[in-house]
This record gives C-alpha cells, sequence and structure tokens, in this order.
C-alpha cells in the first residue's frame, strides 16, 4: 500500500474514532487512579476499621475518580499554581478506600484538585524545585442533630524535580523519589450532647499512585475505530485486486 492511500485510511480511522468519541457520553478527561500504601498511624476511637483492630502496616488502596470534563467546578491558579474545585454534582473528585476489610467513600459533598509547581513561577532565584500535587474529597452535613465530617487528603511532593509542570491529573509515581502520602478523617458528633459517634484518623505512606486509563466506553469507541480503519484497509486491497486482475 502507497504512503498516500495509508495516510488516508489513518485518517479515516481517526475522524471515525473521533466522530464516535464525540457522540457518546465517555470522557477521556475522566481518570481512574489507585493509590496503594500502607498505614503509618492510626487513632480508631470508635472502632470504624474494626473494633480494637491494629491498623498500623495495613495495606491500603484508595480509588479516585478525578472528572476534569465537567463544567461546573472552578479552574483557577497561574503559571505555576493550578486548583480546581467544585461541591455536590460539580465535584471533581470522588473517593474510596479499603483498609483492614472495611470500605469507606467521599466526595458526596464537595471536593478538589490542586498542582503546585515552583519550577514554572518566573523569576524563580531561590528553592525552585518543589512541586505537588493533592487530592481531596470531602462530606460535610448535619442531618437529625449530628454533624459529620469524612474527608480524605491524598498528594505527592518533590523537591528534586522529579515532578515537573501542571499535568498530573493521571500522575504514575512510586515512593521514592516523590514523597507520597493519605491521611482519613472520620468524625460525627451529637451537635447537643457533642458525644462522637464516629471518630478515626488514619495516615498512610502511599507506595504507588498509578492511572489515568480512560473510561471503558472510550477504550469501546477506540477499538470502534480501529476496527473501522481495518474494514477501509479490506476494501482498498479489494477495489485493488480487481483493478489489476
Amino acid at each position: 500500500m502507497k504512503i498516500r492511500e495509508f495516510a488516508a485510511v489513518a485518517t479515516g480511522a481517526m475522524a471515525l474514532a473521533a466522530s464516535l468519541v464525540l457522540a457518546g457520553p465517555a470522557s477521556a478527561t475522566v481518570h481512574n487512579l489507585t493509590y496503594k500504601g500502607v498505614v503509618t498511624s492510626a487513632l480508631d476511637s470508635t472502632g470504624e476499621f474494626g473494633a480494637g483492630a491494629n491498623l498500623i502496616g495495613k495495606a491500603f488502596t484508595a480509588k479516585v475518580v478525578y472528572d476534569d470534563a465537567k463544567d461546573g467546578p472552578v479552574h483557577w491558579g497561574g503559571v505555576y499554581y493550578d486548583y480546581l474545585s467544585g461541591d455536590g454534582a460539580d465535584n471533581p473528585v470522588t473517593a474510596t478506600i479499603q483498609l483492614n476489610g472495611v470500605t469507606k467513600s467521599f466526595g458526596a459533598t464537595s471536593g478538589y484538585d490542586e498542582r503546585l509547581d515552583r519550577t514554572l513561577q518566573p523569576g524563580c532565584m531561590f528553592d525552585c524545585t518543589d512541586a505537588d500535587f493533592q487530592q481531596n474529597a470531602t462530606d460535610r452535613y448535619t442531618v437529625g442533630g449530628l454533624y459529620t465530617l469524612n474527608y480524605i487528603n491524598l498528594g505527592g511532593i518533590s523537591s528534586d524535580g522529579s515532578l515537573s509542570g501542571l499535568a498530573h491529573t493521571a500522575p504514575n509515581f512510586t515512593n521514592p523519589p516523590i514523597q507520597l502520602y493519605a491521611f482519613v478523617n472520620l468524625f460525627q458528633q451529637d451537635i447537643f450532647t457533642l458525644e462522637s459517634r464516629h471518630s478515626a484518623e488514619v495516615g498512610v505512606r502511599i507506595d504507588s499512585v498509578g492511572g489515568g486509563v480512560p473510561e471503558p466506553g472510550v477504550w469501546a469507541l477506540m477499538l470502534l475505530g480501529f476496527g473501522g480503519a481495518g474494514t477501509m484497509l479490506r476494501r482498498r486491497r479489494a477495489l485493488a485486486a480487481v483493478a489489476t486482475a
């Protein structure tokens, strides 16, 4: 096949894939991140992760969904600082954790994604290598006299240039060189008696964070695009065979 014909096939495939993506509800800007690590500190006063359980050293997993495709979240920052936040349906960050056989979810009310990279700061003269990112998902509400504040904060810090730019929405990092961490807080209190109904704080050393894989729907659309490319190629070969017969 000639280069010009191959280019035409490739262009047609990309156009088909693009049209399918535009037609479908899935978005490649929805990133599914997985943070994995071990608990380094824990104060579980009400046995949220098992009554009397020793959580130190326990395996910890956090599944985080970061969606920067929504129209509602506020996106602001500058040359070296980027912040995206939203509440309720406009929250761009939700998370589910697993610890000691217990699953907890966060992000029903608000969340944010924050990026800082001093290497991009204009006129930086001194500490110009620090960079970090963090993601937070929060539940804060009062129902029936009970005040609830549950949240998770995850992120990474680098002072050796391991992080660069602000495009860390789909990181694949290990600890070290990036100092990765997670902190979980579960809290519920009776606003009249001040009695704690739920209380737990857990600190985690995250060993790795990876993700950024498009949603399954996006992969399906991409496969359809490649399938279209194959169909076009077979048709061209069949036409060429007839022409030379």
